[in-house]
């Protein structure tokens, strides 16, 4: 291995190149020392070298193909089966997500990708957001709709009644049996997000959306962020209620922000399986996979559902126009979810050290999002080792190293022509053919060249 980087950094002078080699020099440097003492060493130890070794085996392929062209091109590389660590990982059950909105809806890629990606080819999780014509944006349900459940997934991973909708949750709930898992974001990130989001307010009726408009004539996120039954989302769906309080749920009671609500909320998010954090978004997902086990798909490191309004994805937004209002409910919750967050890590990894040991490079690489490319905006599907976008497959299995999917049914919602109610489509040879006919309605890249 150390002779053909050497072949290779001969070869070519490029920094990205190197970099990219670096990333599995390390993990052969450490898993060498790794196994020299793998007799004596403790159980995490033995995990870190063969999760190092089988990076590195994966590793050797990359470089065969990076020699045989003088150049890394990533439509040679081949989807990596990753681990990370994972001795104490305890396979989890009846699991449930509590997906607050605007928290990371891309988080589903890993929920699926552990429910449903285990067993066989894995998963290309960079499926078209277009589900429907009204749902034109939703990751989510295209994803869930490409790889549906009862095909997909492993029974008694998902809860009976797991939904990627805003679906609260509650301490009886955990009690009775759930695991309940999801992601919390600082309040007032939260809320910008919600406002450029079409001032997203799950849970509100007509008549508050109508009572927003009269009191906001000018809309602004500082308005939006003061009006009652805005605030203290996380507090609400913790315990029991939307994310939005309408006023018909509090009556002539004073909007209290949901102080009313935060002791028990605290309790329910103690009470959880899992507690990630959307800024330590990388961190978050290596943390469900060294508490779970299970393989890594690189594609869970990518923002699918990156907010329309950010000028560079990431970059988080100027607080400053919020005018000086803060979500004192949802800070203190977010305090506790993060001090909850530190200390899972805090069990699994030394201080300062990764949660995603030395693979996190090569996951962004592979999933598209090479911090060093030239074109960091580049979509997940172009990029890909193998996708099935690239290769304009529409559904089955793409060279014994992906599985696309099936064809979506929900996209025949987009035929005007069609009079009866929707029906399995047919994939041969990894096409879609609805009444025997190719029709690039299932296509993989299907909104590149749709009118909306």
């Amino acid at each position: 291995l150390l002779e053909r980087f050497a072949e290779i950094e001969t070869a070519s002078n490029s920094k990205k190149n190197m970099n990219f080699l670096r990333a599995f020099l390390v993990p052969l440097v450490q898993c060498c020392g790794l196994l020299h003492n793998f007799e004596t060493a403790d159980s995490h130890g033995q995990a870190s070298a063969i999760m190092n070794l089988e990076n590195v085996t994966a590793g050797a392929a990359l470089w065969d193909a990076v020699i045989a062209g003088n150049m890394m091109r990533r439509q040679v590389l081949p989807v990596m089966n990753m681990r990370l660590p994972s001795s104490a990982a305890q396979p989890l059950a009846n699991l449930n997500w509590l997906h607050i909105p605007k928290a990371g809806t891309s988080f589903i890629s890993t929920l699926w990708n552990y429910a449903c990606g285990q067993q066989g080819l894995p998963l290309d999780l960079a499926v078209d957001a277009v589900a429907l014509p009204i749902c034109l944006n939703c990751y989510d349900f295209a994803l869930m709709g490409r790889y549906p459940k009862d095909l997909y997934c492993e029974p008694g991973v998902l809860a009976e009644t797991f939904r990627t909708q805003h679906s609260p949750t509650s301490l009886q709930l955990m009690l009775a049996g759930e695991n309940v898992v999801g992601l919390f974001r600082k309040p007032g990130q939260r809320l910008i997000s919600a406002f450029h989001a079409s001032l997203h307010a799950n849970g509100f009726s007509s008549e508050d959306r109508e009572k927003m408009a009269e009191t906001c004539p000018s809309m602004t996120s500082a308005c939006f962020a003061r009006f009652p039954g805005i605030a203290g989302c996380a507090a609400r769906m913790l315990t029991g209620s939307n994310c939005a309080e309408t006023s018909l749920e509090r009556g002539d009671k004073d909007f209290d922000g949901g102080s009313s609500r935060l002791d028990e909320a605290l309790m329910a998010l103690e009470a959880m399986a899992f507690v990630g954090i959307t800024e330590e978004w990388d961190e978050s997902v290596c943390l469900f996979h060294r508490m779970f086990g299970g393989r890594i798909n690189p594609a869970e490191v990518h923002n699918f559902h990156v907010g329309k309004s950010h000028e560079i994805p990431g970059l988080l937004y100027d607080e400053a126009e919020l005018e000086g209002f803060v979500d004192e409910v949802d800070e203190i919750i977010y305090a506790a979810a993060l001090d909850r967050f530190r200390k899972l890590k805090a069990a699994l990894v030394a201080e300062n050290e990764s949660l995603c040991g030395d693979v996190l490079d090569a996951m962004r690489i592979q999933s598209g999002i090479d911090a060093l490319a030239e074109d960091s905006s580049q979509t997940l599907a172009s990029n890909s080792a193998v996708s099935c976008a690239t290769a304009q497959v529409q559904c089955g299995q793409l060279k014994d190293a992906l599985d696309c999917g099936i064809c979506p049914v929900s996209r025949q919602g987009f035929d005007t022509s069609l009079t009866e109610p929707f029906s399995e489509v047919l994939c041969s040879e990894g096409i879609c053919l609805p009444n025997g006919d190719r029709n690039d309605l299932y296509a993989w890249s299907f909104s590149s060249n749709m009118t909306r």
